[in-house]
């Protein structure tokens, strides 16, 4: 718990730094997160990252760079990565088989596609520099109100075969936390942005369900290919996919939930 808590502690500035700035330096915390998000996703699957996988990377990047320019074109980068890794399976027929070229595809829309609505929250949303904070209160106000009331009230398992210590109550106890948490940072910033509490807090309702998801999803993943962690790259936490397994689900909620409002 200990190395947890200080993992934080130094993660958070980072993150931090990343978001404030926004822009390109932004583009560049997310195409990080993004590269290790997609090669522990790789390996996890695969287990070993394949030359397939390349084709993963570089729509990565490209994908990431081109957000909120001109030549932003996701179902063009989308396509071109589907024709070359499903091509591989031709090319390298004895290395390539279609699971690697399939999980290609789908670690692009699970890992970079769904970070870039962090930079979309940002910089394409009115108010943005306000509400990129909500995916990030949705998934982290959830996630430390289920461990809280778990503890205290967890006595029914919510889905044991995917991750043993959830439980109902501390789901329940999750999502209210993130629709308080989300509420109180609606009354604080409400003067200069002149938002409702209530659309914060059905944001944070919405958004610590899908939280809620995004957790379970990762674990559905894991549990598939056999696999614990997948990382070690924060200490306590596991890898990237582990800490953030939440936040890729709830900004891309975020942002179609403002993207209906405004």
């Amino acid at each position: 718990m200990l190395i947890r808590i200080i993992s934080s502690v130094v993660g958070l500035p980072i993150l931090l730094f990343f978001v404030i700035m926004g822009g390109l330096t932004m583009k560049i915390g997310l195409i990080f997160l993004s590269l290790v998000g997609l090669y522990e996703l790789y390996h996890a699957v695969s287990g070993e990252n394949k030359a397939v996988h390349i084709f993963g990377y570089a729509a990565a990047i490209v994908y990431i760079l081109l957000l909120g320019t001109k030549f932003e074109n996701a179902d063009v980068i989308f396509t071109a990565l589907f024709i070359l890794a499903m091509s591989s399976m031709v090319m390298m027929h004895r290395k390539i088989d279609v699971k690697d070229a399939v999980y290609t595809v789908y670690g692009f829309i699970y890992v970079p596609v769904m970070f870039g609505f962090l930079y979309l929250l940002r910089e394409e949303i009115l108010y943005g520099q306000y509400i990129i904070y909500l995916p990030f209160f949705c998934a982290f106000g959830c996630d430390t109100g289920a461990y809280f009331a778990g503890r205290k009230f967890g006595k029914k398992k919510l889905i044991p075969e995917l991750s043993p210590k959830k439980t109902v109550e501390g789901a329940i106890g999750g999502t209210l936390s993130a629709t308080v948490l989300t509420t109180l940072y609606g009354a604080i910033i409400g003067e200069s942005v002149a938002l409702l509490c209530g659309v914060f807090a059905l944001i944070g309702f919405i958004g610590a369900i899908f939280s809620q998801f995004g957790d379970l999803t990762a674990s559905a993943i894991k549990r598939s290919v056999g696999v614990k962690d997948y990382g070690k790259i924060m200490p306590g936490h596991g890898g990237v996919l582990d800490r953030f397994d939440s936040v890729i689900f709830t900004s891309a909620v975020v942002y179609m939930i403002v993207k209906i409002i405004l």
